[in-house]
């Protein structure tokens, strides 16, 4: 590059761009990077409700030349009639120029828009770009609550819950439910859904409804609870959830919004047949028994997320007729702790006392850390203790016993569990162990898993799992122009980790649905009435 170049470059390249967003008159900068004398433009993402754009030259600019050389642009063309272009008086070096929107003219959420500037721009010492410069701008998702005109219908929007983790009445009466802070705010959030013109579809990824808190002494199935299909009748018709399960139910009964249900592990004997009786009008989105994938768009999948947790997955190797996991045991164990904590010491007296292969020993002490981490009084992990009568179980049993069952085969039935459960590629037993724990990074979180099962073998650019209880958005960690969220959870604040919140949802807004060139992923909080708090949003663009 010759040194005239160089300069021009230099002198007349944008060094940051400044954007007022509408009403609330502050600034949001964001920054152009050039190196090696080569613009780099990096997608930057704006407000959909900007009135203005700032752009800040390095060199005073001749007010004559702005007129078609600097102009906003999108995918249907120009745009150059929609706006003015006039320098920033507030800049006193002249360096300052605005984009001003007509005021018949807004942008659109979740659009790509482009700043075009030519060569006929000159500074005032007569300076210009030699090449034509384009500046990508992605203008941010709105929340669907925001419009609520019906006569207005754009439904281009997937919200995804999950891990509700409803009880039946005796668990609230007991105080041993996961779920009984949120049963108002929940309500009031499906009915935000219902009446949103903007969403077209509902999905909730699994835990649902809770088959597996119920305190060790206590029968699953009891007085007119007599098999599954009554266990979760009841827990739809009990006091805290009655609203909440019609609501959903009107939700799929109106048919503006599409209702699909896929499964997880506290609800994995929540079958189809189970799930019409519940939610006639609702979708199923099982495969194989206890888990399931759903693609409501080409490279688009959910998952509960439970496939990869060695803990959780569905087993239907160790015992014939049953497909609990280990994790069902230790669940069993918690939700008697969830008594000892609400002070209805309604737990029976028991004992306490500590506790080949190596990952028959590594599936033992992780078993051990976990029932040990709850810190019962007097507990003692040999007295038997846990009453079954379910899926094939019907002895009581200990802690000791419980993990017995499967420590011998775990380790090396797990790929062949896993292949069972439609895993597309197996992952190892060590890395199996860490995930969905919440902790360990990317494990923890099930992010490795969303690489290794979907972005890697390109199955999908958007992956969406539940499980962790702990919601987030990632994008480009190990792959390129890949997102996944987690939707988190709506159980109680006191089963939280430090610094996790509850009340989180996914919404999906895609280029397929909206005309777009652009793929939005936003995690939100609900903080009651139709506010939505944006925990973090993220971008695809569909390149040609």
């Amino acid at each position: 590059m010759d040194n005239s170049r160089r300069n021009v470059i230099k002198l007349s390249a944008i060094t940051a761009m400044s954007l007022i967003m509408s009403g609330c008159g502050t600034d949001d900068i964001i920054k152009n990077i050039f190196e090696d004398d080569e613009v780099v433009s990096t997608d930057t993402s704006i407000q959909y409700d900007v009135r203005k754009i700032y752009l800040k030259f390095s060199e005073a600019i001749d007010e004559q030349t702005l007129n078609g050389n600097v102009y906003l642009m999108d995918k249907t063309g120009s745009l150059v009639h929609r706006h003015t272009v006039e320098l920033d008086t507030n800049v006193t070096s002249n360096t300052g120029v605005i984009i001003v929107l007509n005021p018949d003219f807004d942008l659109e959420e979740s659009w790509i828009y482009t700043v075009v500037i030519t060569s006929g721009l000159k500074t005032t010492s007569g300076k210009s770009v030699t090449d034509l410069i384009h500046l990508n701008i992605l203008t941010a998702s709105k929340s669907p609550f925001l419009d609520t005109d019906p006569v207005n219908e754009n439904r281009t929007k997937i919200v995804v819950i999950s891990d509700i983790h409803m009880n039946e009445q005796r668990a609230e009466d007991d105080g041993y439910t996961l779920f009984s802070e949120n049963t108002e705010r929940l309500t009031d959030f499906l009915e935000h859904i219902r009446l949103s013109p903007e969403i077209k579809e509902l999905v909730i990824l699994g835990d649902l409804m809770d088959m597996w808190v119920v305190p060790m002494a206590y029968k699953t199935f009891h007085d007119t609870v007599t098999d599954k299909a009554a266990f979760f009748q009841s827990v739809a018709d009990a006091t805290l959830n009655k609203d909440i399960i019609n609501k959903i139910n009107q939700i799929a009964n109106e048919g503006k919004i599409r209702f699909s249900y896929v499964p997880g592990n506290h609800d994995m004997d929540f079958d189809e047949s189970i799930f019409y009786t519940v939610f006639p009008n609702g979708h199923w989105k099982g495969d194989q028994a206890g888990t399931g994938v759903y693609y409501p768009e080409a490279d688009i999948a959910f998952e509960h997320g439970h496939n990869y947790d060695l803990f959780n997955a569905p087993d239907p190797l160790t015992t014939t007729g049953s497909l609990l996991p280990p994790g069902y045991f230790i669940t069993r164990i918690y939700a008697t702790h969830n008594i000892l904590l609400s002070g209805t010491n309604l737990a029976p007296a028991i004992k306490r006392s500590l506790e080949s292969e190596a990952q028959e020993l590594a599936f033992k002490l992780g078993w051990d850390l976990a029932v040990d981490s709850l810190q019962i009084p007097n507990f003692d992990p040999y007295y038997p203790q846990i009453v079954t009568g379910i899926d094939s179980y019907e002895n009581l049993y200990s802690s000791k016993s419980a993990r017995n069952i499967y420590a011998v085969s775990i380790g090396p039935n797990w790929e062949q569990r896993q292949l069972q459960n439609g895993v597309y590629d197996p992952e190892p037993f060590v890395m199996s162990g860490l995930n969905g724990t919440g902790q360990f990074g990317w494990f923890g979180s099930l992010e490795a898993s969303a690489i290794l099962q979907y972005f890697i073998p390109d199955r999908a650019k958007i992956v969406v799992f539940g499980h962790t209880h702990d919601a987030m958005i990632k994008k480009g960690t190990w792959t390129e122009e890949k997102i996944y969220a987690n939707s988190g959870t709506w159980v109680d604040t006191k089963y939280l980790n430090d610094g996790t919140v509850n009340r989180t949802c996914v919404v999906l807004n895609s280029s397929t649905s909206t005309g777009s060139d652009l793929d939005s992923v936003t995690v939100y909080q609900y903080e009651g009435g139709s506010i939505l708090h944006k925990i973090g949003e993220e971008y695809l663009v569909r390149r040609v």
